[in-house]
């Protein structure tokens, strides 16, 4: 070998790595619990899932697991397909639990014994032949309109306080950029750039890395909490693009957390708007939005940051507005 690929295998050995789980393979049978370490950290370090994810997956584990101890299955080979089905009809009738969180626990038991199948640790995967519960139509988003979203903004833009203007600076962006609340929170200054007008995401959902376009009204925005309020307020010297402010805070310069904004939305949002909404509420606003007015569903998407596109269907309820003119054309 040349000595560029031994000088590569070297560094590469001196690296320290986590102790990987061996799978299982002696004669003796090993329960089921057994076998989640090694695949949650190959969930993790070869598949590349989310820190989000893998704790979801333990959790649905964890609760297959202990519903296979009581029915007399602790081992992997022991499961069929009527046990997952006996699991996922428990978790309904027992919890009231919904569809959608019934097919993400059996999305992670197939995951779980595909590799285990793999590993030729089972032969086959019994969650994959399970039958899966119908899955409901998703409701409309609650979403708010732009007459709304111009009132809140306008009624924002008109408090001076520090907090005021971060609650402005904080509220349009999420309207009109259409993050998710976690991205908000992770945001730092240097994510901002406007210039490019744009702001960058780091390991948002599904652990990816994406660019997302902003306007120049949000640009403006951003620049005057940025370089005026921002840069004289408490915790300026914080990365965090927003922060908590109070000097008596016990997260004095931290950034906020989904909670936070939680009850930021309830205390400031909702008296002005009169009726309930969530953090979420203004991502599903900037999505109906921007398919209101152009009737494009993968410029929709992709402005979502959707992986699927039937995730961004749900905003199709609102027709277009090129699809009303022409429709009000037709009728006239």
């Amino acid at each position: 070998m040349s000595g560029a690929v031994l000088k590569g295998v070297d560094a590469l050995l001196a690296v320290s790595l986590p102790r990987v789980p061996v799978p299982h393979r002696q004669p003796v049978p090993k329960r089921l619990a057994d076998h989640i370490p090694s695949w949650l950290f190959w969930m993790e370090h070869v598949r590349g899932r989310s820190p989000n994810t893998i704790r979801a997956y333990a959790d649905d584990a964890r609760m297959f697991v202990a519903f296979c101890e009581r029915v007399g299955c602790p081992y992997a080979e022991q499961v069929t397909h009527q046990v997952v089905e006996g699991f996922t009809g428990a978790c309904r009738v027992g919890l009231g639990q919904k569809e959608t969180s019934i097919a993400r626990r059996r999305h992670a038991l197939v995951s779980l014994f595909f590799y285990l199948e793999r590993e030729g640790l089972v032969t086959k995967n019994p969650a994959k032949l399970a039958m899966g519960m119908k899955v409901p139509p998703r409701p409309p988003a609650n979403y708010m309109t732009k007459a709304e979203r111009d009132k809140i903004l306008t009624v924002l833009s008109g408090r001076d306080s520090w907090h005021g203007r971060r609650n402005y600076a904080m509220f349009s962006l999420m309207f009109l950029s259409g993050l998710r609340v976690s991205d908000v929170c992770h945001l730092t200054v240097a994510d901002v750039d406007l210039e490019g007008r744009s702001l960058y995401i780091r390991a948002g959902k599904g652990n990816k890395d994406r660019r997302v376009p902003i306007t120049p009204k949000l640009t403006r925005i951003l620049h005057g909490w940025i370089t005026t309020t921002r840069s004289r307020c408490v915790g300026a010297d914080s990365p965090w693009l927003f922060l908590h402010m109070k000097r008596t805070h016990r997260y004095h310069g931290q950034p906020l957390n989904p909670k936070a904004i939680n009850h930021q939305v309830r205390n400031q949002i909702v008296p002005i708007l009169g009726r309930k909404v969530t953090p979420h509420s203004f991502r599903h606003s900037y999505g109906t939005h921007i398919w209101e007015e152009s009737g494009d569903m993968r410029l929709t998407q992709h402005l979502m940051g959707h992986a699927s596109i039937n995730t961004t269907a749900i905003y199709a309820h609102v027709t277009p507005r090129k699809e009303r003119e022409k429709l009000a054309e037709y009728l006239k």
